[in-house]
């Protein structure tokens, strides 16, 4: 047998703790780069990494000051600042993201959560659809009591209010709720009780929850995305230009509609038909799915009476009318939560405390409440008990007596 000399061992033996030594040199210089690397990003820009999407906010940089200094929050605000603005943070936000949902299904966007059969939810939606945000029938009389008040003013000066209940995703496809979501029993809703008591009082109301679930199986056309959280752009239409209609029948009035040319198919979804996919900050598309988008053709003005109108509603109602209802009044502004004043048609956003709402009503047609039967438990956001003080000062005889 033969056997290498003691020297050829030896020299095999350095060389290889040698190797070993290059190669461990080598991958800390490689891990030096790597930590490196997202310093030198954020100095030099080399990639220019995408935004988050969704309720993302970078953090504001903090100028030093000796009260902030010695007290922590200078420490607090400038660590937050360097943590937002680090490179390749986005990048390494959506590969997090990615793991942890495609994994373990878990998704960061609040409260998003993932339903069976690729659908999204979010949880305050099926808590409504269970119950667990009833307001209680008491409370939900006595606002319906002052609503069914206004709406008589504002009757004999010859306006119109309408109680408009949009339909909810959660409660149209309960069958696809997760599992640890899918409970035995319903308790009373907001919706259910407010449908009943303002049917009693004779308040002027469209139903489109029921509409939209009297369509379920039978629409040519998707309702909801899986993606999104609010109607799709084509119920959303749907939903505008029926809530038109019912407005010419309460003022006697017909209004030109736009006329639906086409309908274009696609599964590159628009008009935030994905909107709490987009929230999840994933690397890779979360799934697809056709949807329908109807081409509007705008009629020729040929003098028909529009009217101005003012729409109180949620994010749902802002989808209807942005993209729908806007097109049919003559002037229409949106009250987001009686908070966020958008004037459609001149795309100008102000707020509720710098504005004069009280002159908006005097100067309008139509007041139309627009929520999403989710969101009842906040009906009129404050608008309710003020425009109920301002026709029924304090002192003076109300309505609520003759209920």
């Amino acid at each position: 047998m033969n056997v290498a000399p003691r020297s050829f061992r030896r020299a095999y033996f350095f060389g290889f703790l040698v190797m070993e030594n290059k190669i461990k040199i080598g991958l800390l210089y490689v891990m030096l780069m790597i930590l490196l690397l997202p310093a030198a990003n954020h100095k030099l820009k080399i990639i220019d990494s995408g935004k988050l999407k969704g309720g993302y906010r970078d953090a504001a940089d903090s100028a030093i000051s000796v009260s902030g200094w010695f007290s922590g929050s200078y420490q607090r605000n400038k660590e937050r600042h360097f943590n937002d603005f680090t490179g390749f943070r986005a990048d390494l936000v959506r590969l997090n993201n990615e793991i942890d949902f495609t994994l373990f299904d878990i998704c960061h966007a609040g409260w998003t959560i993932k339903g069976k059969n690729g659908f999204l939810f979010q949880y305050p939606y099926i808590n409504a659809y269970y119950g667990k945000d009833y307001s209680g029938y008491q409370q939900i009389r006595e606002k319906a009591i002052k609503l069914k008040a206004i709406q008589d003013t504002l009757s004999r000066l010859g306006k119109t209010l309408i109680l408009a209940y949009l339909p909810s995703k959660a409660s149209y496809y309960p069958e696809y709720f997760p599992d640890d979501r899918v409970e035995e029993k319903r308790g009373v809703t907001n919706y259910e009780s407010y449908r009943h008591v303002c049917d009693s009082l004779g308040i002027n109301q469209v139903d489109m929850e029921a509409w939209f679930l009297s369509m379920k199986n039978k629409s040519s056309e998707p309702l909801f995305s899986k993606q999104g959280i609010h109607w799709s752009y084509y119920g959303a239409l749907l939903a505008g230009d029926s809530l038109v209609r019912y407005i010419e029948h309460m003022r006697n009035v017909r209004i030109k509609h736009p006329i639906w040319t086409r309908v274009e198919h696609t599964d590159r979804l628009r008009y935030l038909d994905d909107d709490i996919a987009q929230e999840l900050n994933l690397i890779f598309p979360y799934t697809r799915e056709t949807m329908a988008y109807p081409v509007l053709q705008d009629v020729q003005d040929t003098g028909n009476k529009k009217i101005n109108a003012v729409y109180i509603g949620d994010s749902y109602a802002f989808k209807m009318i942005a993209f729908s209802i806007c097109k049919m009044n003559a002037h229409c502004e949106f009250w987001r939560y009686f908070d966020e004043i958008n004037d459609i048609n001149g795309h100008k956003v102000t707020y509720i405390n710098g504005y004069d709402w009280k002159a908006a009503i005097d100067n309008t047609d139509c007041v139309v409440l627009a929520y999403t039967v989710y969101n009842f438990w906040q009906l009129g956001s404050g608008f309710i008990e003020q425009a109920y003080d301002r026709y029924y000062p304090q002192g003076t005889k109300s309505k609520e007596s003759a209920y």
